[in-house]
């Protein structure tokens, strides 16, 4: 599969817009401490909510139709995929008493994307297989890892 390098600008473009929204006051906020906890369980359910994002994104675009092909049920899924994370990371970390900025969480969510897209080929080529595998697998958590970072340096 070959991704272009428009779908990479707009992953990125998505990416920095999401991070432009946080104002500046928030970044500056007084931050509370997180334990390594809330990072791991920020981290998986946002790894749980790319699948999850994109059946929901699909499902809803194909018409609830479970074996129609449409080009909306795609869009809506990846849509999804890009929202599932950033939910995830959210939900969990909104469970104390201080909260992150959604919008960043979503660039931080596209940045991973960003950043799987690049790493994706460079891990198929590493010649262990079983190593090559575990890489793969690896930059998959990427977008769940670039949304937990975002939500948590948003954290006020």
């Amino acid at each position: 599969m070959r991704i272009s390098r428009i779908s990479i600008g707009l992953l990125a473009l998505i990416g920095l817009l999401g991070l432009l929204a946080v104002p500046a006051k928030s970044l500056q906020a007084q931050k509370q401490s997180v334990s390594g906890g809330r990072i791991a369980g920020e981290t998986a359910l946002g790894f749980v909510g790319v699948p999850v994002g994109f059946a929901i994104g699909y499902t809803i675009g194909s018409g609830f139709r479970p074996h129609g092909s449409s080009n909306t049920g795609v869009a809506l899924g990846f849509a999804g995929a890009l929202l599932g994370p950033s939910l995830g990371v959210s939900a969990v970390g909104s469970g104390g008493p201080s909260r992150g900025n959604f919008g960043a969480t979503i660039g931080g969510a596209a940045l991973g994307y960003g950043a799987t897209v690049l790493v994706l080929p460079l891990a198929s080529k590493i010649p262990s297989t079983k190593l090559s595998i575990a890489a793969m697998v690896a930059t998959f958590v990427l977008p769940a890892v670039g949304a937990t970072i975002a939500y948590n340096a948003t954290r006020k």
